[in-house]
């Protein structure tokens, strides 16, 4: 888990960069059509704590039609995707230094690095709570089980396809970013599922084959939920934040893509919780505690 994740992290790092370099752009010129906007800290934390109370509230949902509490039953493993959420936002903000798909604030990283990490830390559980809600609704499961089959190709050629078209994205999205900035979007998601099949685990794709559309439709929701939410919060409670995008659809299919990757990104984070340690599968038997004396006769 840990070396997928490290090397999907140095991926998003590393070939954004290099096809800028080869794209001939020249360092002044990086950051000059991207709008700026004024860090607004009340904003940032008004919008904080209305993500936090939302996952309050989604998880006491799913309490009273399930009877289970997310939060209690999985406290470690959400602690762990906040941390994880926070970068992989933070690797998407990198992202769009390249691209202007919305306003960047360049100024005092210092600070925002304070003020945005806990925000961006609750966007991840909140898509995963919002999931949860959606599945444990009365009939959606089974409704979304019967949608159509999808056949992919054997592992080894689909998981070359799709880290052929990640690089593809991740470089030139970057170097024809008026042209390809959808496909260094969609390069993240691709990217982590080609190496989740790389190391033979499962994706969000997997249901597709059988027709079950549940896990891919309620993360593409709950992604569209929550973003949504965010943004709008941000926004009314004063902050400065704009979409340049050419429709807003665009914007929309953006956060379904994101819901989407934070659940890619939770399967594998959850992988350490899943079955045995391999410290404990060799641990050595412990001795019977009760001596046994022999006597001879």
């Amino acid at each position: 888990m840990k070396t997928r994740l490290v090397i999907f992290v140095l991926a998003l790092l590393l070939l954004p960069f290099a096809g800028f370099w080869l794209s001939g752009s020249e360092w002044p010129d990086f950051p000059a059509d991207t709008p700026t906007a004024i860090v607004n800290p009340p904003a940032t934390l008004l919008t904080t704590l209305l993500l936090a109370g939302y996952i309050l509230l989604v998880d006491h949902m799913i309490k009273l039609l399930t009877g289970n509490s997310p939060i209690r039953a999985q406290r470690h493993f959400l602690l762990w995707m906040g941390a994880a959420g926070a970068i992989l936002v933070w690797l998407l903000v990198y992202l769009n230094l390249y691209v202007s798909s919305w306003t960047t604030q360049p100024e005092n990283p210092a600070m925002q690095l304070l003020l945005f990490s806990p925000l961006f830390a609750t966007l991840a559980p909140a898509v995963l709570a919002t999931r949860a809600l959606l599945g444990s609704l009365p009939g959606a499961l089974k409704y979304f089980s019967r949608g159509a089959v999808l056949h992919a190709p054997g592992d080894e050629t689909l998981v070359t396809g799709l880290l052929a078209i990640s690089a593809a994205g991740l470089l030139g999205g970057v170097a024809w970013p008026a042209q390809l900035f959808w496909l260094l979007w969609l390069a993240p998601l691709l990217l982590l599922v080609a190496l989740q099949l790389l190391w033979n685990e499962s994706t969000i794709f997997d249901g597709l084959g059988s027709g079950n559309w549940g896990r891919v439709m309620f993360a593409a929701a709950s992604g569209i939920i929550v973003v949504n939410l965010a943004v709008t919060a941000y926004q009314f409670n004063g902050g400065i934040l704009e979409i340049n995008l050419n429709h807003p659809l665009l914007a929309q299919l953006g956060y379904a893509l994101f819901g989407m990757l934070c659940l890619q990104l939770g399967d594998a984070v959850s992988e350490n919780w899943r079955g045995k340690q391999r410290s404990t599968m060799f641990r050595q038997k412990k001795k019977f505690p009760i001596p046994v004396i022999t006597r001879k006769d």
